[in-house]
């Protein structure tokens, strides 16, 4: 695996980096992923994981989940896709949403001329879900 820039390596930092956010079975904040990866890099700093984060995240090999009043989380899965916030049990979704759809939802507005990519966050209370039942960030299709 490399990443697509040439300017850019994948160094050691960074492939643990994303290891961690690949093996996470929720969206990690910075400082989750700094912690755990502090573990086998113990002299790495808070900014250098904070600067990967960035190389990582500018080279779309994992996607920033900005959500209003809420650290920064992150997630390695960089398709198109919606996120359920549940408020109550501060548990985030992954919600997998047909582009297609998106489209059609906006088609209507004149002003866009095209979609390149989307994020949508949807905020509520849940019910009992898989993910707290143990599967894979309570991934679930729409």
């Amino acid at each position: 695996m490399t990443i697509p820039s040439s300017k850019t390596r994948l160094t050691r930092q960074r492939k643990l980096i994303l290891s961690v956010i690949r093996s996470a079975c929720y969206h990690p904040t910075a400082e989750q992923v700094f912690k755990l990866v502090k573990k086998r890099l113990p002299k790495i700093s808070v900014g250098t994981v904070y600067r990967n984060l960035d190389v990582l995240t500018e080279q779309k090999l994992i996607k920033r989940i900005d959500i209003p009043g809420e650290p920064v989380r992150f997630d390695a899965d960089t398709k198109n896709k919606a996120y359920f916030v549940c408020k109550r049990k501060g548990v985030i979704y992954d919600l997998t949403i047909d582009p297609k759809k998106v489209r059609k939802l906006i088609s209507e507005c004149e002003c866009i001329e095209e979609i390149n990519d989307f994020h949508i966050l949807l905020f509520g209370t849940s019910k009992d879900c898989p993910s707290e039942r143990g599967l894979r960030k309570g991934t679930l299709k729409y």
